[in-house]
């Protein structure tokens, strides 16, 4: 099982990648790691709930500098 959750999390990042182009990883990172939140949660895999966690983090962290350089930009 934990084998088709990282396959449908790496095919997200990918479908991502393709359909937005390089903002695809940041949409497909924050759907993979919310998905890993709920497997983790659910199967009580506290690894997997922790790595998720760290990602989900870092992607949110990456999407706030991103809108914060790009309003920096604009003045």
């Amino acid at each position: 099982m934990k084998n088709n959750i990282l396959i449908t999390m790496g095919i997200l990042v990918l479908l991502g990648v393709a359909v937005q182009g390089l903002f695809g990883i940041v949409a497909g990172v924050f759907l993979s790691a919310i998905l890993g939140i709920i497997y983790g949660a659910v199967k009580k895999n506290k690894q997997f709930l922790h790595w998720s966690v760290i990602a989900l983090t870092i992607d949110i962290i990456c999407i706030i500098l991103f809108y914060f350089c790009l309003i920096q930009s604009d003045m």
